[in-house]
């Protein structure tokens, strides 16, 4: 679908808690598994780690996504990393020091997650308040 074609009404096929939603049901949705997170966040170092042709789809994707959707679905934010709910120091703010990361030996067993968004999550301002104590 290019963005003259996209619906510029809300119907029942993209609204919010309707079930068969593409927006609360979709492969997005499902991606993210049974987490709450609702940010997911991807390094420059991991984008850029990718092979070429990734790189090239996820910027044609990322590109169309702005061509269709309002300016306000892609607010300025600032990223601190947490681990174990404190603030910790991040390596991946170095890239331009930093080799990418090595792709995984063809026939690598997979991490364990089955969810394909799981894992880079940001969850709400819940998490910050922890982090914050």
């Amino acid at each position: 679908m290019t963005p003259t074609e996209a619906a510029t009404t809300v119907d029942a096929a993209i609204e919010p808690g309707r079930p068969g939603s593409i927006y609360s049901d979709g492969p997005v949705w499902r991606a993210f598994g049974l987490s709450r997170a609702a940010y997911h966040v991807l390094p420059r170092r991991t984008l850029q780690s990718m092979p070429v042709e990734w790189q090239e789809r996820y910027v044609a994707l990322i590109a169309e996504a702005r061509a269709l959707l309002p300016s306000e679905a892609f607010p300025a934010y600032q990223v601190i990393r947490l681990n174990d709910g404190m603030f910790a120091r991040d390596p991946n703010r170095q890239y331009r020091r930093l080799p990418p990361f090595p792709l995984c030996p063809a026939g690598a067993a997979p991490d364990g997650t089955t969810a394909p968004l799981a894992g880079a999550f940001v969850n709400t301002e819940i998490q910050f308040e922890q982090a914050r104590q």
